[in-house]
């Protein structure tokens, strides 16, 4: 693993502790945003690896597809779960109604954390 590499996974990690901690506060819902942003560090970090740089949300999740799920690098359910995180996401930011049951709020920290792990375990 590159020392670049790392430094992204850092700031994943980062973020997947304010989401844990998050979770066990009186709003939940705010476990999402980091919980996205740490899997959104992670794929920044796989991109940086080669050589893409994103200046959207959008362009990284397309670079992502393109680049690794498509050529089967890694496992298509990533790409998924770069997209319901992506959703849950713009609702808990931007959606008066965006609440979400704790169970699910869970589900995305889970999502984001089986991510950083799997990428730590295949680059290591």
């Amino acid at each position: 693993m590159s020392e670049d590499l790392k430094q992204y996974l850092r700031k994943a990690h980062d973020y997947l502790s304010i989401a844990k901690n998050a979770l066990s506060t009186d709003l939940p819902v705010g476990a999402i945003t980091p919980a996205y942003y740490c899997f959104f560090w992670v794929v920044r970090g796989l991109l940086y690896e080669k050589n893409i740089v994103t200046k959207r949300h959008s362009g990284a999740r397309d670079m992502f597809s393109l680049h690794y799920i498509k050529t089967g690098e890694l496992p298509q359910r990533f790409s998924n779960d770069f997209s319901v995180l992506f959703e849950r996401r713009q609702i808990a930011d931007y959606d008066l109604e965006g609440d979400f049951p704790t169970y699910e709020i869970e589900q995305v920290v889970e999502i984001a954390e089986n991510f950083l792990m799997y990428v730590e375990e295949k680059y290591a």
